[in-house]
């Protein structure tokens, strides 16, 4: 699939303020039409991650004004942007265990490949990668048909990403 890009937007505006799970419900409906594309893990730690930005939004900003989903099927990798109208970057706190709250972006450096911040007028983007195995049902199905060698059945893991950090 060469030049395979698909991008997905929801304008949040004013609504999000209201019902901050508009944009929730945007992602988990357009993530469950690529869940056979993409694999049960990378859907599930891709609605994680937005969850995780879009409270920070909310809790730490005005709210998000802006949810974006890019599929990069050549590059393997799944973005997950939510923007929002204050300047403040997230950063990672000193883990703390013991604290209820704090945990978001450590969740987020755990699930993704990389994350970061993109500067936009009004705001900013905070957006975060997720690797996507090309295509998971494929390989299951090469997997499941390969001859069973001497050694046994060799399994891939679901979370043995490479991190990356910006």
């Amino acid at each position: 699939m060469i030049g395979h890009r698909l991008h997905y937007h929801r304008d949040l505006g004013e609504a999000s303020v209201g019902r901050p799970g508009s944009g929730l419900d945007f992602v988990r409906g357009r993530l469950s039409e690529l869940a056979d594309r993409l694999g049960r893990d990378v859907v599930q730690n891709a609605v994680l991650v937005a969850c995780e930005l879009l409270t920070n939004a909310r809790v730490h900003t005005r709210g998000p004004v802006g949810v974006d989903l890019v599929l990069d099927a050549d590059g393997g990798q799944l973005t997950v942007g939510v923007s929002d109208p204050s300047s403040l970057e997230p950063f990672l706190r000193p883990y703390r265990p013991a604290e209820p709250h704090g945990h978001g972006m450590h969740i987020v450096d755990g699930l993704a490949t990389a994350w970061g911040v993109s500067r936009r007028p009004g705001g900013k983007t905070v957006w975060a990668t997720l690797a996507v195995e090309d295509p998971p049902s494929a390989a299951r199905a090469a997997r499941a048909a390969r001859p069973a060698s001497g050694g046994g059945a060799t399994r891939a893991s679901g979370g043995g990403a490479t991190r990356a950090r910006t």
